[in-house]
């Protein structure tokens, strides 16, 4: 189903606006893409990480029928890039890296469509960016974070994300895009 409307909501005006218990049930009825740990986040840990400040997550409605079609969260993290990653070395030296090979970034920490809205991963995507601009104008900070799973990294690359390493648990793969 392609989109053509949805409402962008910040999860903590909803929580205020709906109260807990409507969006665990609101929540509970999200059926994402990929089943994953992303849709553990929503159900799990979005409202208390939102409470404790670790992150921003935005939630995409669908205004027809109010049923979440997609979400994304952001934050702050470092990001370790040592030399030999893979990154151009034009990159490296745009990157603002501290001597020990450490750089502050945004984290694109959790981003997940509903199954059905083919396409929409990108809006999402578009609509992440653009709260991370707003961000970079007030307080700087040029880099955006991505921790995708193996087969995502061709897609993250299509939307200008640059392959980094793998996490240390090596079940991820950090990519980073630098915000012009």
């Amino acid at each position: 189903m392609a989109v053509t409307d949805y409402v962008l909501l910040k999860l903590s005006s909803m929580i205020s606006d709906y109260g807990e218990e409507i969006l665990g049930r609101m929540f509970a009825d999200y059926e994402s893409v990929y089943k994953s740990s992303v849709d553990d986040f929503l159900s799990k840990n979005s409202i208390p990480m939102e409470k404790r400040g670790e992150c921003r997550t935005y939630i995409a409605i669908n205004p027809n029928d109010s049923k979440i079609i997609g979400f994304f969260s952001i934050g702050v993290r470092c990001l370790q890039i040592p030399d030999g990653c893979g990154l151009s070395k034009t990159m490296l030296r745009k990157l603002n890296r501290s001597e020990d090979n450490v750089a502050q970034a945004y984290l694109l920490g959790q981003l997940s469509r509903a199954e059905g809205y083919k396409g929409f991963g990108r809006i999402l995507i578009d609509e992440a960016l653009k709260k991370i601009k707003e961000a970079y104008e007030i307080v700087g900070c040029r880099l955006v974070r991505i921790d995708c799973t193996d087969r995502l990294i061709g897609y993250y690359e299509e939307h200008g994300f640059h392959y980094v390493k793998k996490n240390a648990d090596k079940d991820l793969n950090q990519m980073l895009m630098i915000i012009d």
